[in-house]
């Protein structure tokens, strides 16, 4: 007999954090309804297919891919090519998601054909040696992988508020094929992004919605290096050098610089570091400029 088509294909993309994935794997195989799920090791040393293996009777019909080149956008692309479920949805493996999170996150799916995009909810899970300090505010935190977009599910209302690749679905035939762009996102120790929001906007741009769900909820961990200022001085530098790769309009190193001034302002008024360390993106930002200027033929 004919396995059934499963609605939901989740991909957890994994590079050299065993104890992560494992911890998401425990938590997918608690889910209240079982999906597919597709493991994607990206290029980790030693690979982790024992660590997969281990799962396969807790999760029927789970799928494990190799892929020694790394590169996040790489490997969730591999992931979308294995992928046979009408949604197919995304989990960092530093995210364990709630019992009932396949059923929130397809729901609004279900509710309503015009929905391309659902963002989940990211709740901070700090490592018990990651005390957050005091400075670490829930804004500064997004840049962490923690969503702060309310309490109530509804459309997005700007870029800000996409979703963030540690939980988010989509419908697969709103994806296509290799929807994610190779020359963005994570690759080794760079943290360079912006692969989900160029999908997000290329769906956007052909009239998906994009709607955020806050009742499918994952744990995103915070590491102890998210709790220091050093990740983030980095981080935003890394977000500048995203926009700068991005970018097709001179209007946004303009838009950029014209901001620092505001940004300082308002780090004085509200001691927030978000915005002292926003001054990273805007440098980070030139500096990439000018490379790409320099290197052009």
């Amino acid at each position: 007999m004919a396995e059934m088509r499963p609605e939901l294909s989740v991909i957890v993309c994994t590079h050299n954090r065993p104890d992560d994935l494992e911890r998401c794997l425990d938590a997918l195989a608690r889910l209240d309804d079982t999906p597919q799920v597709i493991v994607v090791d990206s290029a980790t040393e030693p690979p982790c297919e024992a660590l997969v293996a281990r799962y396969e009777t807790a999760l029927p019909g789970l799928v494990y891919e190799h892929e020694s080149e790394p590169g996040l956008s790489r490997a969730r692309n591999r992931g979308v090519a294995r992928a046979s479920g009408s949604i197919v949805a995304f989990l960092d493996d530093d995210a364990a998601p709630h019992r009932d999170w396949s059923r929130e996150i397809l729901a609004p799916f279900a509710s309503d054909a015009r929905i391309g995009c659902v963002g989940g909810a990211c709740v901070a899970a700090f490592e018990p040696e990651a005390e957050r300090p005091r400075w670490l505010s829930d804004r500064l935190l997004q840049f962490a992988g923690i969503t702060r977009f309310g309490d109530v599910a509804r459309q997005a209302r700007s870029s800000a508020e996409w979703p963030f690749g540690a939980n988010m679905a989509f419908r697969a035939s709103a994806l296509g094929s290799d929807p994610f762009a190779e020359e963005l996102g994570r690759n080794g120790t760079t943290l360079l992004s912006g692969e989900e929001s160029a999908l997000v906007e290329r769906l956007r741009a052909v009239g998906w919605t994009v709607w955020l769900e806050p009742r499918a909820i994952v744990d995103h961990t915070v590491t102890r290096e998210r709790c220091r200022s050093s990740y983030y001085w980095r981080r935003l530098w890394w977000a500048g050098v995203t926009r700068a790769r991005r970018a097709d309009r001179a209007s946004t190193g303009v838009r950029l610089v014209l901001a620092t001034p505001i940004r300082a302002l308002l780090y004085l008024l509200t001691r927030d570091r978000v915005y002292l360390y926003r001054s990273a993106e805007t440098a980070g930002f030139l500096v990439e400029r000018t490379r790409l200027r320099r290197s052009a033929p």
